[in-house]
């Protein structure tokens, strides 16, 4: 029995890395392309805690980055935590069509979305849902075909500026046979696992022509929305 054990602990081991976001690089793995931030050698498997910590422990939430829903905060990849310091990893247009690289080292089905927050010290889900990115042909969910690496583009919202965002990783995994929506039993259905990253990004008021010169956000732009004639969308009668 204990030859059993020790090969079945060595497959538990070999699959427990899901996926990492490298552009813009996540907080886990922005090390690994020099930015001066701590080193998470588990980059690829922030997953809420595991399927059973995350459903039956937490109520299926998990910490916005990936962490487990329970871990004290700030939560280690949470600004202040461990792997959260906050450093700019690229810098956007609103409205532009950015490029996102996802790798994914073991494939368990399922899709992913990105998601922006305007606010890095809000560690709420309720404000990274307020802003899901397009994908560039239509729809938010992209659904992968294996493992590997993966590059998509999205559009950021056409009004949405901030001198530092979050952007949100949220991977939801297909292998878990449950119930569906519909009454039936399938698999994908049901409780999934999860998985997660953030990237801290800069998205400005895009320049209008080259002879423009860029010009720093007021401070009530600093957050927030902007229109076409710079009057704050929120100021308006």
């Amino acid at each position: 029995m204990l030859w059993y054990a020790i090969a079945l602990s060595a497959l538990v081991v070999s699959v427990s890395g899901h996926g990492r976001v490298i552009q813009p690089p996540s907080r886990a793995s922005a090390w690994r392309f020099g930015f001066p931030t701590a080193a998470d050698y588990d980059d690829d498997g922030r997953n809420c805690g595991g399927f059973f910590h995350q459903h039956s422990v937490n109520g299926g939430k998990c910490g916005i980055c990936g962490d487990p829903y329970d871990q004290p905060q700030p939560r280690h990849h949470e600004i202040g935590g461990i792997y959260g310091a906050g450093v700019i990893v690229a810098d956007y247009k609103s409205g532009e069509l950015i490029t996102a690289t996802v790798i994914i080292t073991a494939y368990h089905r399922g899709y992913w979305e990105f998601k922006i927050c305007p606010d890095p010290y809000r560690n709420d889900q309720a404000c990274f849902d307020q802003y899901i990115l397009e994908l560039e042909e239509g729809g938010t969910k992209y659904y992968p075909k294996g493992e590997g690496q993966f590059t998509m583009k999205y559009r950021l919202p056409a009004r949405l500026t901030c001198e530092h965002c979050v952007l949100q990783w949220r991977y939801t995994a297909g292998n878990n046979w449950g119930v569906c929506q519909n009454g039936t039993q399938g698999l994908g259905c049901g409780n999934q696992e999860q998985f997660g990253a953030c990237s801290d990004i800069t998205i400005s008021i895009p320049v209008q022509n080259a002879d423009d010169k860029p010009y720093p956000l007021s401070d009530n732009q600093r957050l927030g929305y902007f229109d076409v004639q710079g009057e704050l969308s929120y100021d308006k009668k």
